[in-house]
């Protein structure tokens, strides 16, 4: 018997998309009596809780004000959870499902009670033979940034028998690998499968972070708790995704950033990476003066030096060690010292910055315990 699967359609100004999403959530070939949809309306201007209002077959959960990416997509998930839904499946407002999507992702979560997390393999929704991400990477330093983002899709790459980085499943009747289980850091939350067991022991997504790095928490908590995160190469989503230079984002992904370290790395570890995190913390003031974003790096000091952000973050700290069934060792086996997102890629980081980084990372994680 197939388990029962919430989707969390988490809408803002989204009026534009709901048409084709909501299309090919009516043409998913999971079955329709286990599964719920359930749309957060995270205070939409666009006209789009009319049309939503007028849609059958859905749980609508308005919100008046924006909750932002956790509190609205946490706000479904309670929901889920509370109706006995064995697994919750996390959609972006601008983002659709191929009709295997649902059950591709769970076929994979039932082959293995250790994962936590099911990462769709995100392509773009314009460019769709383009990937978008194929899971989420976090680097030494902090930074987190989705896997593949701009690269073509090569099926080809995938198979077990020249997919290097992941690992082959179990042979089957015919005597072949099956699709291999590729563990990845985390999964980005524009479309990922969550185990509700799993959610309901380590927590669902950190409001406190409210914008960047939520999924990756998540993500890193699912790990500490000795659970896996996974790519299903099989499960699609397609993602109009932009990459959009806001001034304000800066401040929420550089806050967030050191936080996240800060709250689940042991001690040991911190003082392994400190010199090198300090002279990070040089080098992007001196990024934010050239980029007009010197108020916000700024102002994130500014948060971090908070009563309440320390509060928070020793009380983290607290919830971590709670959860933590491995080493940081286990936790840093998967982190990357490149910097590969597209968007940062030049001529003096592809052949100077991440060449020294990797090399340094080489090094730091072998005492790292």
């Amino acid at each position: 018997m197939l388990p029962r699967v919430a989707i969390i359609y988490l809408c803002h100004n989204n009026r534009s998309y709901l048409p084709e999403v909501f299309e090919s959530l009516r043409a998913l070939s999971y079955p329709s009596e286990k599964l719920e949809i359930i749309v957060v309306n995270n205070d939409s201007k666009d006209g789009s809780s009319d049309w939503l209002r007028e849609q059958s077959g859905i749980t609508y959960l308005p919100s008046a004000t924006n909750l932002g990416f956790a509190q609205g997509n946490n706000l479904g998930i309670r929901h889920a959870l509370l109706g006995g839904a064995e697994y919750v499946y996390l959609l972006n407002g601008d983002a659709k499902l191929h009709s295997d999507a649902i059950m591709e992702a769970v076929k994979l979560a039932e082959s293995d009670k250790s994962i936590g997390a099911v990462q769709s393999r995100i392509m773009l929704w314009k460019h769709p033979e383009i990937i978008n991400a194929t899971g989420g990477m976090v680097h030494f330093l902090g930074f987190g940034f989705v896997r593949d983002n701009g690269k073509a899709w090569d099926a080809t790459a995938w198979v077990p028998e020249t997919f290097l980085a992941g690992k082959a499943g179990p042979r089957n009747v015919s005597g072949t690998h099956a699709a291999p289980v590729i563990e990845i850091v985390y999964a980005s939350g524009a479309a990922v499968l969550y185990r509700s067991s799993v959610l309901k022991q380590v927590g669902v997504l950190d409001p406190f972070l409210f914008l960047y790095h939520e999924d990756l928490e998540l993500g890193w908590r699912i790990r500490l708790a000795g659970y896996k995160n996974v790519l299903a190469v099989d499960s699609i989503a397609y993602h109009d995704y932009e990459f959009k230079r806001s001034i304000q984002k800066f401040y929420w992904m550089e806050r967030n950033r050191i936080l996240v370290h800060a709250s689940h790395l042991r001690a040991w570890t911190l003082i392994v990476l400190a010199p090198f995190l300090f002279m990070t913390e040089i080098g992007l003031i001196l990024f934010a003066i050239k980029g007009g974003w010197l108020k916000e790096k700024f102002l994130a000091y500014v948060n971090l030096l908070s009563p309440r952000t320390w509060i928070y973050v020793m009380r983290k700290r607290r919830e971590s060690r709670f959860l933590r069934r491995v080493s940081d060792r286990e936790i840093v086996r998967l982190w990357t010292g490149r910097i590969e997102h597209q968007e940062t890629r030049s001529f003096v980081v592809d052949r100077f910055i991440n060449p020294f980084l990797n090399s340094l990372w080489y090094i730091l994680k072998s005492v790292i315990r």
